[in-house]
C-alpha cells in the first residue's frame, strides 16, 4: 500500500520490503565498482562448508522479546528504548506472531531493576489492532507510544505509570490529503518518531505515501507536531502541524519514510531529514522548545546525472549539553539519471557513515563529488567510517562468485543505522556494519551485519577505537548431543571456533537510549540467523523464522575497549583484561597471495613456544609446525608451494593468545 520507490535495472534486480510494500533496489555489480581501499578476492562458490548444522544458543545478553516481522525501520531507527533515572528500562519493537500481517503491533518489555517482566518469547502487542513502527517517550512517569495503523491515523498509547497498568489509546489524524488523480482522500500519518521535554511532546510523521496524495504539493510530506500532555486526563493536545524545514514543493517533491530523526534537550528541539538521493540533508533546529525553527544544510548533494555519495536515508541526531546538534548519516555511492527517474543504480560495496556537528563546515558540492570523498572529508577534519577489517589484514573480503547478492538489502549502505548519545563533552555512536568473511549466512551466501560502537572524548573532534558489541564471546551452544559450554578464551584456536563463526548470526537495527544512566549505555537490537530481511520472501509480509530482540547495557567507558575490533582479529576472544595481557601482536603475512612461501611477521613481549598451523576452508589442517617465539620482532617462513590454490586460515598460537589471518595461495 505505502509506496516509496520502485527502481529497476538492466543488470540486477533485488527486492527489499519497506513498510507495507516491496521495493526493488537497482544496483550494479559492486565487484567492479569497489572503493579504492577495498580489495575483492574471489574463491570458488561452495568453498564454505555447507554441512554445518544450525546451532541454537542462549547468550549472556538479555533476551527481551521476539518477532516474526523482520524489519524494524525503512532507514532511521525511531526512539525505541528509555533508560529511566531509577535504573528501570522500557523497550519496544515491531512485533508479529507469524500468523497474519493483521497481528502486527508494538511489542513491549520492561526492566524493573532486577529482571525483565516478560521473560518468555511472547509476541504480544500492546494495541488491540494492527499497527507498526512504534516509538516511545516519557512525560513524568507516563509512557507514551505512537505507532501507525497504515490506513488513517497514528495510534497513540498512554499509560500513567511506566511498566504497569492499562494503556489508553487514541488516534491522531493528519491533515486531509486528496489524491490528485481522483476524489480519494486520506488522513493517514506514517512512520512516527517521538521526543519530549517536560510535558511538551515533539512528534514527526509522514502524510499518506501512496502516489498522488500530495500535501501542499509534496509527496509523503514530513510533518512536525507539538503537543502538550495533561497528566490529570492522560490526554495530549496537539497544535496544527508544520512541514519540517518549512520547505515548498519547488524545493522538495517528496520525503522518504523513516529518512529522518528527532531529539529534544532543554529548550532545544532538532530534526534531521534526508529527503532523498538528489536533495540536501538538513537540520531543522529550535532553541525555544519548538516555537521557531531555523534550517541548516550540512551536506550538499550532487544533482541527478552524477554518480556520487548520497544519503542512504538512515540518520541519527543528538543535542549536547551546550545545545549543539550532532548528526550521523549513512551514505552509498549511486547514480540517478534524472530528478524524476523511477530507477537508480546502487554500488553496494561503496559507502560510509558520516559524523557531523554544527561546529564543522558544510560539506559542499561545487560541480564535483570531491568534497564528499571519504579521504577528502578526513583531510578536512570530518569523521567517516567505512566498512572496516575485522581480521586486521590488508583488504576487506568480497566474494566474486557470489556477486552482488552477497550484500543483503535493507536499503542502506554498508555502514549505517547510526545512533548517537552526547553527554559531558563526549559523543557515543552505535551503528550496524556489513561484516566480512567468514561472517556469512551459509544459507543465502550473504554477509551478516553486526552492531558496533565508538566514542569521542572531545565532543566529536576525534573518535577512538571500535567495539564489536554484538560479537557473542560468552556463549552456551546447544548441539545435538546436548548443552555444552564452549569456552572462547586465550587457548581457543580457529579450528575450535570455525563452525560457530558461521552461526554468529545477524545483528541489526540498534536502538539506543538517548541518555547515560549510572555510567551505562543501554540499547536493543534485532538478531537472527538469516542475513537480510526475510519478509521480502513472503508475499504476505511475514517471515517464517523468528527474530530475537536483545538488550545490552555496557559501561560508557568500555566503548572502544570491550571487544575492540583491533584485538578481536588477533584471536583474543576474551575481555579487556586478557587483551591487555597478550604477548603476540601485529601479525602480518607477506607476500599474500603467495605461491612458494609466506613470511609471518609479528612482535612478542616475552619469549615462549608456539605453534603455526594452516587450515583450509573445509576445516582441514594442512600444515602445522612448532616454533620458538622470541622477545621482540619475529619472522617465520611457511612453505606453501605444495598447497592447492585457494584460501587458507593461518594461525599462530601461544600460551597467551592466538592470531589468525587469511592467506591466498595462487
Amino acid at each position: 500500500m505505502k509506496k516509496i520507490l520502485l527502481a529497476v535495472t538492466t543488470l540486477f534486480l533485488f527486492s527489499a520490503v519497506y513498510a507495507q510494500t516491496s521495493r526493488v533496489d537497482a544496483r550494479r555489480n559492486a565487484l567492479s565498482t569497489v572503493a579504492k581501499n577495498v580489495q575483492l578476492t574471489g574463491f570458488e562458490e561452495g568453498a564454505i562448508p555447507q554441512t554445518i548444522s544450525p546451532i541454537t544458543r542462549a547468550t549472556s545478553r538479555n533476551f527481551v522479546g521476539m518477532t516474526y516481522y523482520d524489519l524494524q525501520t525503512n532507514g532511521s531507527m525511531a526512539p525505541r528504548i528509555i533508560a529511566h533515572s531509577d535504573g528501570t528500562i522500557s523497550a519496544i519493537w515491531t512485533t508479529n506472531d507469524g500468523q497474519t500481517l493483521s497481528h502486527r503491533g508494538t511489542g513491549y518489555n520492561y526492566y524493573d531493576g532486577t529482571s525483565w517482566i516478560n521473560s518468555s518469547s511472547s509476541t504480544d502487542r500492546i494495541e488491540n489492532t494492527r499497527t507498526g513502527w512504534g516509538t516511545i517517550t516519557m512525560v513524568g512517569d507516563a509512557e507514551i507510544i505512537a505507532s501507525h495503523n497504515g490506513s488513517n491515523a497514528l495510534v497513540i498509547g498512554v499509560r500513567p505509570q511506566k511498566g504497569t497498568g492499562d494503556w489508553t489509546f487514541s488516534t491522531l489524524q493528519g491533515p486531509v490529503v486528496q489524491d490528485i488523480h481522483s476524489s480519494a482522500t486520506s488522513t493517514c500519518l506514517l512512520w512516527p518518531q517521538l521526543a519530549s521535554v517536560g510535558n511538551t511532546i515533539h512528534l514527526i510523521a509522514c502524510t499518506e505515501s501512496d502516489t498522488g496524495f500530495l500535501y501542499r504539493g509534496i509527496q509523503t510530506c514530513l510533518l512536525y507536531y507539538r503537543g502538550t500532555f495533561n497528566s490529570s486526563t492522560n490526554a495530549i493536545t496537539w497544535e496544527e502541524p508544520r512541514i519540517v524545514g518549512e520547505v515548498t514543493s519547488s524545493e522538495i517533491k517528496s520525503f522518504q519514510g523513516d529518512g529522518y530523526a528527532i531529539a529534544a534537550k532543554g529548550n532545544t528541539v532538532a530534526i534531521v531529514a534526508a529527503p532523498g538521493m538528489t536533495k540536501n540533508p538538513f537540520i531543522w533546529k529550535s532553541t525555544d522548545n519548538g516555537v521557531n525553527f531555523n534550517k541548516t544544510t550540512f551536506f550538499e548533494t550532487a544533482p541527478a546525472g552524477d554518480t556520487a555519495y548520497r544519503s542512504d536515508g538512515s540518520v541519527a541526531i543528538a543535542i549536547d549539553d551546550n545545545g549543539t546538534v550532532h548528526v550521523a548519516m549513512g551514505t552509498y555511492w549511486c547514480y540517478i539519471e534524472s530528478e524524476n527517474a523511477s530507477t537508480y543504480t546502487w554500488y553496494p560495496g561503496v559507502g560510509y557513515l558520516l559524523y557531523w556537528n554544527e561546529n564543522q563546515r558544510v560539506i559542499s558540492y561545487n560541480g564535483s563529488q570531491t568534497d564528499a570523498d571519504p579521504e577528502v572529508l578526513r583531510q578536512n577534519g570530518n569523521t567517516v567510517f567505512e566498512r572496516f577489517n575485522l581480521d586486521c589484514d590488508t583488504s576487506i573480503w568480497g566474494i566474486s562468485s557470489w556477486g552482488v547478492d552477497a550484500y543483503p538489502s535493507y536499503g542502506v549502505g554498508t555502514v549505517s543505522f547510526p545512533q548517537l548519545i552526547t553527554e559531558n563533552g563526549k559523543v557515543y555512536m552505535v551503528f550496524s556494519e556489513l561484516m566480512e568473511f567468514p561472517f556469512v549466512d551459509i544459507n543465502s551466501s550473504m554477509y551478516f551485519r553486526g552492531v558496533f560502537a565508538t566514542k569521542s572524548l572531545d565532543n566529536g573532534n576525534t573518535f577512538g577505537d571500535i567495539s564489536w558489541l554484538s560479537f557473542n564471546k560468552d556463549c552456551y551452544y546447544l548441539e545435538q548431543d546436548g548443552w555444552s559450554l564452549f569456552p572462547l578464551d586465550s587457548t581457543t584456536t580457529y579450528e575450535d571456533i570455525s563452525a560457530y563463526i558461521y552461526n554468529e548470526g545477524e545483528s541489526v537495527f540498534p536502538a539506543v537510549a538517548p541518555n547515560i544512566i549510572d555510567g551505562k549505555i543501554n540499547m536493543i537490537w534485532q538478531q537472527d540467523y538469516y542475513a537480510g530481511s526475510e519478509i521480502k520472501e513472503d508475499n504476505v509480509g511475514l517471515c517464517s523464522n523468528e527474530s530475537s530482540i536483545y538488550f545490552l547495557s555496557i559501561d560508557a567507558d568500555e566503548i572502544g575497549v570491550y571487544n575492540n575490533t583491533k584485538e578481536v582479529c588477533q584471536g583474543l576472544w576474551v575481555d579487556s583484561t586478557a587483551i591487555n595481557n597478550r604477548n603476540i601482536s601485529g601479525m602480518k603475512m607477506y607476500p599474500n597471495p603467495a605461491s612458494e612461501s609466506v613470511n609471518i611477521a609479528f612482535s612478542a613481549i616475552n619469549a615462549e613456544n608456539g605453534v603455526v598451523s594452516v587450515m583450509n576452508l573445509m576445516g582441514q589442517t594442512v600444515y602445522t609446525n612448532n616454533v620458538e617465539v622470541n622477545e621482540g620482532y619475529n619472522l617465520i617462513n611457511v612453505p606453501v608451494k605444495n598447497f592447492n590454490s585457494g584460501v587458507y586460515m593461518v594461525t599462530l598460537r601461544t600460551n597467551t593468545g592466538i592470531s589468525t589471518q587469511k592467506l591466498i595461495v595462487k
